[in-house]
């Protein structure tokens, strides 16, 4: 591994984006090339021995950052670095990823708009390879004659998700966890839905969620959905206020905790304290974070048959949903998209209420598949092979 890596994002363990920086960062580290950061690491989100071996990258980005700005509105190329490019939907660039370029540029992203104008294409075409987290990704730039694309599945940290005794926390409750930012994409309105019906039947059931988002507006597109066509309020404190709107769709009080944002050293005791977790994503452009932490911290896990979660899902690691139905794109910007039915969530709830022997085999399998597969150390390696 003889390249010099830079990245265009900011590191963190907020998000996603800031999870793939920190783990590629540290195995970066590790084997002696510490990477350039163009962005200033949110270090007080860091765990402490993270943050402590991440520290001193905060030089480089000084000064870089300092002869940036003796030429302002300039492109900065920084010579023998290969610079990582963080992309959104449209690969569409960020400012930072405006502002700098290297000898080689890469482009890193994970989409669920399958739209490919002439516009996408170009901009996709201006990089020197792809670096997806996803076969459907992948597949899809190949249909667009986007040859130079690599794949890097995201992970899970061992050391942070130990397989922890239940605290009871909740009582003697049947506990179902759903996490992830609340929006239609990823299914929050199926959870409801199907919940409700399965509370009916078993008045012990709980459900425990994890919904809130730095970015509250982008959960106004849960009204798309019929099963929800009111999305939540934004409360004065900028929260979504979570719990009223699972009230106003039929889920009694007694059987809904809204556990607000989630700190990650909470991960693991919380999700001890489970017996199911439920992931009806209609869309994963990656492999789904939240679920991946599930099935490491041994919860048994139902999962959408479809886009990302097809790379998780193996022979009884988890509960696939395979009822899946074409979610409507009169645009062409869901392809692969699919709609689980509230039915089969019910169904497979069931089947872990019933037969708990069968949910701790499942639940075992599919730790044994995260911690085996799936950690960060094996994406980092991946990744950073994928953008020599």
């Amino acid at each position: 591994m003889e390249q010099n890596l830079a990245l265009t994002w900011q590191l963190s363990e907020i998000h996603g984006w800031g999870l793939v920086g920190v783990h590629t960062a540290l195995y970066l580290l590790d084997h002696g090339h510490p990477p350039l950061l163009l962005e200033r690491p949110l270090l007080n989100t860091l765990r402490p021995e993270n943050r402590e071996r991440l520290t001193p990258l905060m030089a480089g980005y000084e000064r870089i950052t300092a002869i940036a700005g003796q030429v302002p509105d300039t492109v900065v190329v920084i010579k023998d670095w290969t610079l990582l490019h963080a992309l959104s939907n449209g690969f569409n660039e960020g400012p930072t990823s405006a502002r700098f370029r290297g000898s080689r540029n890469v482009g890193v992203i994970a989409f669920e708009d399958s739209r490919f104008d002439a516009a996408t294409l170009e901009r996709a075409r201006r990089y020197d390879g792809i670096v997806v987290h996803s076969t459907y990704n992948r597949d899809l730039l190949l249909e667009q004659g986007i040859l130079d694309v690599d794949c890097a599945f995201q992970g899970i940290d061992p050391g942070e998700l130990p397989a922890l005794p239940p605290a009871s926390r909740f009582g003697d409750r049947f506990v179902i966890f759903s996490g992830g930012k609340l929006e239609f994409r990823k299914g929050q309105d199926i959870v409801l839905a199907a919940f409700r019906r399965f509370h009916e039947r078993h008045p012990d059931a709980l459900l425990v969620t994890a919904w809130h988002n730095y970015w509250p507006q982008t959960s106004a597109t849960i009204a798309e959905s019929p099963l929800t066509p009111v999305p939540p309020m934004i409360g004065e404190n900028g929260k979504l206020r979570i719990v009223e709107w699972a009230m106003a769709h039929g889920v009694p009080p007694e059987g809904f905790v809204d556990m607000g944002f989630i700190a990650r050293r909470q991960i693991a005791p919380i999700l001890a304290d489970c017996h199911a977790a439920v992931f009806p994503n209609r869309c994963e452009g990656a492999t789904n974070l939240v679920a991946m932490e599930a099935m490491a911290c041994g919860v048994p896990v139902i999962l959408s048959a479809n886009t990302g979660h097809l790379d998780l899902i193996r022979e009884d690691n988890c509960l696939p949903l395979r009822d899946q139905t074409p979610v409507a794109d009169p645009t062409g910007a869901r392809r692969g998209w699919g709609e689980s039915a509230v039915d089969e969530v019910v169904e497979q709830l069931e089947h872990l209420y019933t037969d708990r022997a069968a949910a701790r085999a499942c639940a075992k399998k599919g730790r044994a598949f995260m911690f085996g597969e799936r950690s960060w150390r094996a994406f980092a390696k991946s990744f950073v092979r994928a953008a020599a």
